[in-house]
């Protein structure tokens, strides 16, 4: 099982958001029962839902966060997960930083598909940036899957 971690902040909006658009993309490609994805937060507080707005936003597009339960970043986790997208290049550096010697699996999402920049933090804006950084994150997620589905179809879980 390839297990797929996508971090943020506080576990409330970006990496939750990311957590089930990945999990909708893998269903749809028939990747179920190979890639296992999961979320956590670099400064979360264990156990907070996701944001209203993140909720929102996330069942406008049928997906339901209801019963997401933030959690912060932790040895094991990073240990656990074959890749770690990050929402920001600082949080990669928190990552890394926290668990030296984990280079080949961590990533901002934005470089692991070769773009540049950030996924902004919607926290504390209005809905639009919310949905806004929905569609950044989707937009993204897809391009993502692609490159982890090659690297299935060829045999490997080495990503990179």
């Amino acid at each position: 099982m390839f297990t797929l971690l996508f971090v943020c902040t506080g576990n409330t909006c970006r990496s939750p958001m990311a957590q089930v658009l990945a999990q909708k993309g893998i269903a749809q490609r028939g990747l179920k029962e190979q890639v296992k994805v999961a979320s956590a937060g670099t400064m979360a507080w264990p156990g907070a839902p996701a944001s209203a707005h993140a909720q929102k936003v996330m069942a406008d597009r049928n997906l339901d966060l209801s019963e997401h339960a933030s959690r912060p970043l932790d040895e094991a986790l990073i240990r656990e997960a074959d890749l770690i997208l990050t929402m920001t290049g600082s949080h990669r550096d928190m990552v890394l930083q926290a668990a030296p010697g984990n280079d080949g699996k961590v990533f901002s999402l934005r470089e692991f598909i070769g773009t540049e920049g950030d996924i902004a933090d919607p926290f504390g804006r209005n809905e639009q940036a919310y949905a806004c950084c929905a569609g950044e994150i989707e937009e993204a997620i897809e391009k993502a899957l692609d490159r982890i589905e090659q690297s299935l179809k060829r045999g490997s879980q080495d990503i990179v």
